[in-house]
């Protein structure tokens, strides 16, 4: 069965924009989704970051000054004289060990005098909230790594001599300002990188809709949806069965009629076939040779589990010549036969209605030229001319044939023979009375109509005596009809290919099909046909056909 793909037109977004703008969208979306929780994650992270930096840094600037001997020595003395010189001293020192930073730094006595004042930065009030944190913190004669790592950006530290007396603090620090700036500069960063990352995201979402698109051949998913539940409906629409093979020879495709005609032919596990080798299921079919060598199969009997049937098999070539798979279509034989007879009975009838026709209106006109002249005897004599050869042909052909529809049948060939100028009669010794179930009376008119269609087309040009001869000869048993023409004949080089499908002894193109449907007509209700025919002596078609009435 064809399996059904899902309903893609919900699509309430996809109205309002095209597969381009969807995708461009969506990415976008994405990017932005992914890329600014983590932009201002990553900032707070470098937040931090900068201030754990900052803080370290005055830290270890801070120890670096505390543990400094020259800074101990200065603090040491106490000579008034030289004190002066001794705070250029430390300025000095300071200068060279924070000769790269931007760090300010205080140094104060014991006594929380000022000594020295390092403020390359111009850091705002610096010295008033140093003088702060020395009165805060030296009342305890020790801070820890913690409580002074929670100094926003700043650290204190105690400068004591070798005894552990306290002698001096020093207090180093960082502008907000460098904090802040150094913050600025990585969001930047950052917001430039997510910037990027989406119009690279925009550009690649652009790329992937043109190509998608382009392996679509342009359509939009609503257009291919749509494609998709008309093939659907197409597909099971067709009353033959269609069984689509990939290149690896697995089935990828079976319409719902296929489904049913398997099912009926035996195969078992119809509903399950997808996916299955083809070979599994279809046993009797060279499906190799379509596939790998590109073989096509027109109009074959195939046998399908119990069942015949008439199969086309084309491989699918892609534009470059490789084969892809290929495409089964198939439907019981015996239907495609009932067909075809029907439509040749049909032909039939049409033909003799058509000589009927033909021949009414030649002696329509006859009866209007007599008007015409107003010869009103001779119309009387010609119109009860026509009146009584009509009713005596008809009376003729009834009396022996009780089947109206056949009766109609022969006296529309005995009004197209009159147009060929063939002398055409039903037999006196013909008789058919018994009402028929098989053979039925469509199933004579299809093989007596295609036998006498070809005695005609035997004689329309021969140049000897042009005669036809029917009979329909109804026993206990049988049906026996016999046609009998004096045209040419046949020699045995024919004579044994007359009942091959597409064979035509004409000389202009025929299609060779009358014979044909007429064998296997006859093969299908268990009858026998012979010919009996030689070369300038006519020919004679004879066929017997089994009675099945309804009692049987």
């Amino acid at each position: 069965m064809w399996r059904k793909s899902k309903n893609l037109n919900n699509y309430k977004f996809g109205k309002k924009f095209t597969l381009s703008q969807q995708i461009v969208i969506l990415i976008s979306l994405v990017v932005c989704v992914a890329l600014l929780p983590t932009s201002l994650f990553t900032t707070q992270k470098v937040a931090r970051v900068i201030y754990d930096r900052v803080s370290i840094n005055a830290v270890s600037i801070n120890t670096i000054l505390c543990n400094s001997l020259e800074i101990k020595d200065s603090l040491t003395s106490q000579n008034i004289y030289v004190h002066p010189e001794i705070d250029k001293f430390m300025a000095d020192y300071v200068n060279d060990v924070d000769h790269s930073d931007e760090a300010g730094v205080a140094i104060y006595d014991k006594s929380h005098n000022l000594r020295v004042l390092y403020n390359p930065g111009n850091l705002p009030d610096f010295e008033h909230s140093a003088r702060g944190l020395v009165d805060q913190y030296s009342g305890r004669g020790k801070i820890s790594y913690k409580d002074n790592y929670a100094i926003p950006n700043k650290a204190l530290g105690f400068v004591k001599n070798d005894r552990g007396d306290v002698i001096g603090y020093i207090v180093t620090g960082y502008s907000d300002e460098i904090v802040n700036n150094s913050t600025i500069d990585s969001v930047l960063f950052l917001l430039l990188m997510t910037i990027l990352g989406l119009v690279v995201g925009i550009w690649g979402a652009i790329y992937l809709a043109k190509r998608i698109k382009s392996v679509l051949f342009g359509y939009e998913p609503e257009e291919i949806a749509r494609m998709l539940r008309e093939r659907d409906i197409l597909l099971n629409s067709v009353r033959e069965g269609i069984v689509n093979v990939n290149s690896n020879g697995r089935i990828t495709l079976v319409n719902s009629e296929a489904s049913v005609l398997l099912q009926q032919a035996g195969i078992k596990n119809v509903s399950e076939i997808m996916g299955m080798n083809a070979s599994d299921v279809l046993k009797r079919l060279p499906i190799n040779d379509i596939i790998k060598d590109g073989k096509t199969l027109v109009d074959a009997s195939v046998k399908i589990g119990n069942t015949i049937f008439i199969l086309t098999a084309v491989p699918l070539l892609l534009e470059d010549k490789n084969i892809i798979g290929a495409v089964l279509t198939f439907r019981k034989k015996s239907v495609v036969e009932e067909m075809a007879n029907q439509l040749t009975g049909f032909k039939n009838y049409a033909t003799a209605l058509r000589a009927q026709t033909h021949e009414f209106m030649n002696k329509m006109h006859v009866i209007m030229g007599l008007i015409d002249m107003k010869a009103y005897d001779e119309l009387k004599n010609f119109t009860q001319e026509i009146a009584y050869n009509r009713q005596s042909e008809v009376s003729y052909v009834v009396t022996r044939l009780k089947d109206i529809t056949l009766s109609g049948f022969i006296l529309g060939k005995i009004s197209r023979s009159r147009e060929l100028d063939i002398d055409f009669s039903l037999t006196e010794e013909s008789e058919l009375h018994s009402e028929l179930d098989v053979p039925s009376v469509h199933d004579i008119v299809l093989i007596a109509g295609n036998i006498i269609e070809n005695a005609f087309d035997a004689l329309k040009n021969f140049d000897g005596e042009r005669i036809v001869n029917l009979s329909i000869l109804d026993f206990d048993r049988e049906i026996v009809i016999v046609v009998e023409d004096s045209g040419p004949g046949m020699d045995e080089s024919i004579r044994k290919h007359i009942f091959q499908r597409g064979f035509s002894s004409k000389c202009e193109s025929g299609h060779g099909f009358g014979l044909y449907l007429v064998k296997h007509s006859i093969d299908s209700l268990n009858g026998s046909i012979s010919v009996e025919s030689a070369p300038g002596e006519g020919t004679i078609f004879t066929v017997r056909l089994p009675i099945k009435k309804e009692e049987d």
